[in-house]
């Protein structure tokens, strides 16, 4: 305890006074401790009828805590992103998170996608809150139905009379880039074979799972390859290879007729927020992993953020190799994992552990983006930096 004037203020052990000031008897922290990823793990798998989910969870878990060279009993909170409808089990993390390591530790889950869980877990670092922190997210596409049950998200009275899905969105998206640009047909095509290599390339990739089926304008090739999917990283002050240098968010109008879908505002103002705290330019980064449900939805993005030229968003996907270099979608998705997948793949890709889909050259910078039902009208974006 600090008593300055006549106000007593908290500090925790951790800073010494030469990390704050005192203005007027106000205590002003000069800089946040930096967030380091201290390790991480990926299972991305199909119908594996030898592991039930709790046991792919404490498998993704104890390769994270062995890929940071920390034991549990250094951990003391748990952040996880897991959500009920996708899991079908009601209070899924009564059942999953003892395996993702929070029996008799600090605990908190959101029913959002991965890369809030991220940001919750490294704002509590910041404060002082935690020193360790598991961030995990998971989600079993082969258990359900996703396309049913996104039906259920819309509004009841306004909405699902349309019968509508995730992937109805992502073709009304594309719908509307069509009527303002043209069809762009051979980009487009480029754009999925560029996409689909990508994948081939990434050790990870599922390449097995079963592709929703898509309304038109979308194709076949634009589709998501649905995975079982667990994702984890562990969080930490303790310096690494890479830290998080800035986390933005935002969330779009929740009525869908309130919205320009192409326009994808969400993303954009997220990414800048990001790289505003990052002090970085978004057209100068070395890695961009951006999440989508389709290839369409990734694509759009970038022009959304300013990387691409309007109407130039299929070629610059095609052309761009440090885009999506992971397959974006096409390796694997399962809501809500993705916005923390593409978290560890830009921290591979930085720590250069990406194998045949690694970029060229030595990345410092990368971001990664993710996004959540429906239509992505909530958006998060981190920028990892190489130390």
């Amino acid at each position: 305890m600090k008593r300055f004037g006549k106000t007593s203020i908290p500090v925790s052990a951790e800073y010494e006074l030469a990390d704050i000031r005192v203005e007027r008897f106000r205590l002003v922290r000069t800089r946040p401790p930096l967030v380091f990823l201290q390790g991480a793990a990926v299972h991305i798998g199909w119908q594996n009828a030898a592991a039930s989910l709790p046991e792919l969870i404490f498998r993704a878990v104890d390769a994270a805590l062995t890929d940071s060279e920390l034991s549990i009993h250094e951990i003391d909170s748990v952040v996880l992103s897991a959500h009920d409808i996708v899991d079908g089990r009601s209070l899924s993390s009564m059942v999953t998170a003892p395996a993702a390591g929070a029996y008799l530790k600090d605990e908190i889950r959101l029913a959002e996608d991965g890369l809030a869980a991220m940001s919750l877990a490294s704002a509590r670092i910041e404060a002082g809150e935690s020193r360790f922190s598991i961030v995990a997210a998971w989600g079993r596409a082969s258990e359900g139905d996703y396309v049913h049950t996104s039906h259920f998200a819309f509004d009841p009275f306004l909405e699902q009379p349309f019968g509508l899905d995730e992937f109805s969105l992502s073709a009304m998206r594309l719908s509307e880039w069509i009527r303002e640009h043209g069809e762009e047909h051979e980009a487009h095509q480029q754009a999925i074979s560029a996409r689909a290599e990508r994948a081939r390339r990434n050790c990870r990739s599922v390449l097995v799972g079963v592709r929703p089926p898509v309304d038109y304008p979308l194709e076949s090739g634009d589709a998501p390859r649905f995975a079982d999917i667990v994702v984890v990283t562990v969080l930490g002050g303790r310096p690494r290879a890479v830290h998080i240098a800035g986390i933005g968010h935002s969330a779009d109008f929740a009525n869908l007729g309130e919205r320009r879908l192409s326009d994808m505002r969400a993303v954009r103002e997220s990414v800048s927020r990001a790289c505003q705290v990052a002090q970085s330019d978004v057209r100068q980064l070395d890695v961009l992993q951006l999440a989508g449900p389709t290839l369409p939805d990734e694509a759009l993005a970038l022009e959304s953020i300013g990387v691409a030229a309007p109407g130039e968003a299929f070629a610059a996907y095609a052309a761009m190799g440090q885009v999506n270099p992971s397959g974006g979608s096409e390796s694997g998705w399962c809501f809500p994992t993705n916005g923390l997948l593409n978290v560890v793949e830009a921290y591979y890709q930085l720590t250069q552990q990406a194998g045949a889909g690694q970029v060229a050259g030595s990345p410092r910078r990368a971001l990664a983006t993710g996004v959540s039902p429906l239509g992505g009208q909530v958006a998060h974006a981190a920028v990892l930096a190489a130390e």
